[in-house]
């Protein structure tokens, strides 16, 4: 068997993390409510997790298939597994944080700001999605007990993809891991860099955010 991964790479969201924390250091938090500061500064440090954790599963799971391995290194696959359930868990909790900024109904200017800018993300059906998944990934030891999960599913979240006949080399197959799997549920990689990629320019905006300046008291 051969193996190809469809692992597309994730965006860099380190230099619109760094200019938040700059700003918020330097000049000022970008609301003057500790709740909308919160849910600023936790879908900020979400959104950097949910790609960095990508990332190492991605290195992890390339390490496991490397073509000059010489030895079945178990625990590559093992980190794989742990940094993607992590990269989904922080993406799901991203998304619940920005939409929970984002539904606020009071006119507040980063709350303004943040309606803006609509990411598929916010929709019911993208969210449901990552619910779904990191739902299982949480609670998957009752799923199993309670028969929400049976033989034949994965009992811990997995890189999967299809495998076909070799297009020259009778006898061979070409495996593609391009998705993860975990009880019922999929999620191609490419779907999951969208999302990452969505997180990252909802980032870049909200650092992009500068609280406007209250006006001085004019002299009696």
């Amino acid at each position: 068997m051969y193996v190809e991964l469809d692992l597309p790479t994730p965006p860099d969201i380190r230099e619109s993390v760094s200019a938040y924390w700059s700003h918020y250091l330097l000049v000022g938090s970008p609301s003057h409510r500790y709740q909308i500061n919160a849910l600023a500064t936790t879908f900020m440090r979400l959104s950097e997790a949910a790609i960095e954790e990508y990332t190492l599963g991605s290195q992890a799971l390339m390490r496991f298939w490397a073509p000059n391995r010489t030895r079945l290194d178990l625990s590559s696959m093992q980190r794989s597994i742990f940094h993607f359930e992590s990269s989904l868990t922080a993406i799901h909790r991203a998304i619940d944080t920005y939409r929970r900024l984002r539904s606020l109904r009071e006119q507040e200017p980063l709350v303004l700001h943040v309606q803006e800018l609509k990411p598929s993300f916010v929709s019911d059906r993208v969210a449901k999605r990552f619910r779904e998944v990191r739902d299982v990934i949480q609670h998957l030891s009752e799923m199993v007990r309670n028969g929400q999960v049976v033989e034949g599913q994965p009992i811990a979240l997995k890189p999967e993809g299809p495998e076909v006949p070799h297009a020259t080399e009778p006898g061979q197959t070409v495996k593609t891991f391009d998705r993860v799997v975990v009880g019922p549920y999929e999620l191609p990689f490419r779907d999951v860099v969208f999302t990452l990629e969505e997180l990252a320019t909802a980032a870049a905006h909200v650092a992009r955010f500068n609280r406007p300046v209250p006006p001085e008291p004019s002299a009696a």
